[in-house]
């Protein structure tokens, strides 16, 4: 999907395509079970929500049978690049330095969050695959 437009995903499409992402295509009813207060979505609103992100060519259906098995079109890198991309032009003139900066000074990064981008830099860089982060607990007072 090269020289696709910015996305604009709405907070609630986004959690289709995490559930869509994370089990593989499901059902309408599938889909319910997973999202956060699902049981107290109708049926048709969810379907309504699906619909419309087909047309915006976030999703798209299989049928089988009577049912309907909706996946995502565009994976979670694509997704999350874009949006990132859009949020970077419209808030930190397109300065990913500035975003990061920000989150150091608002103390949302951690030293081990930065060593692990700057890992991951590297070895884009290199162009060879960085080792997954190592998860570490943290200590309680």
């Amino acid at each position: 999907m090269a020289g696709r437009k910015a996305l604009a995903i709405t907070e609630r499409q986004f959690a289709v395509l995490r559930v869509l992402w994370e089990h593989g295509p499901l059902t309408v009813r599938g889909l319910m079970e997973h999202l956060p207060r699902g049981d107290r979505q109708p049926y048709t609103t969810v379907l309504g929500l699906l619909q419309g992100m087909e047309k915006a060519d976030l999703v798209e259906h299989e049928k089988q049978g009577l049912t309907h098995n909706y996946s995502a079109k565009i994976s979670q890198q694509e997704a999350t690049g874009s949006l990132l991309t859009d949020f970077l032009a419209r808030f930190f003139q397109g300065s990913a330095e500035q975003l990061v900066l920000g989150l150091v000074d608002a103390e949302k990064l951690a030293p081990n969050d930065l060593r692990a981008i700057e890992a991951r830099i590297d070895a884009a860089a290199a162009g060879t695959e960085p080792k997954p982060p190592v998860k570490r607990r943290k200590k309680t007072p």
